[in-house]
């Protein structure tokens, strides 16, 4: 059991340094206190199942991982293998880019059209921001940022609000603005939860 112990300690040791996090860092993402992460690199604990599954997901690799010693080469096969956490960003990137290139096209075609078309469809790229903001929050969910998930969900919400409120200038209501007034008890709502589900 003691060697168990060691080895979780040792491999969430260097893991943890891999992916160049901190303690804090570490402890955000599991949602856990940064006192038990440090009790756990120093072998004085071990994480229960569950919470050895959720280290497992984080760092990508399965519990037996976690639980054994590991060779030289094991640990440069890990290292060789890539830093999963860019190359999810630049898939990340790539999809809001994509977002932002439907958007211009929704723009120019029917701008080429017809110049007066401009005044309308230019809110495309109003639409895309929230539409970007649900894969970035998909990205945070699947890395456990909370912080992230915080702002993205934000970010959709005053994004399509404004969207709306574009759309109904367009349409020709200008009494939508109080639209923004649902978004501040709903924002306070959004941060309420996140910081409740982050301390308990």
């Amino acid at each position: 059991m003691q060697e168990i112990t060691e080895n979780i300690a040792k491999n969430i040791i260097y893991l943890r340094k891999h992916n160049r996090w901190t303690q804090q860092d570490l402890a955000e993402k599991l949602n856990y206190s940064d006192k038990s992460i440090s009790k756990w690199e120093r072998g004085e604990s071990i994480p229960d199942i569950e919470m050895l599954c959720k280290v497992a997901e984080i760092f990508h690799v399965n519990i037996e991982y976690l639980t054994k010693e590991h060779d030289e080469n094991e640990i440069k096969k890990i290292q060789n293998g890539g830093n999963i956490f860019v190359r999810n960003l630049l898939i990340l990137i790539m999809l809001c880019v994509a977002v932002y290139t439907v958007a211009t096209i929704v723009f120019v075609y029917p701008t080429m059209k017809d110049p007066a078309n401009a005044n309308t469809f230019w809110v495309s790229y109003i639409y895309a921001l929230p539409i970007c903001s649900i894969i970035c929050n998909s990205y945070a969910r699947k890395t456990h940022n909370w912080l992230m998930r915080m702002i993205t969900v934000s970010v959709f919400t005053w994004s399509f609000i404004t969207a709306l409120y574009c759309t109904a200038l367009i349409i020709g209501y200008p009494t939508f603005w109080m639209l923004f007034l649902i978004g501040a008890p709903v924002q306070a709502a959004i941060c309420l939860y996140f910081f409740w589900k982050r301390t308990f």
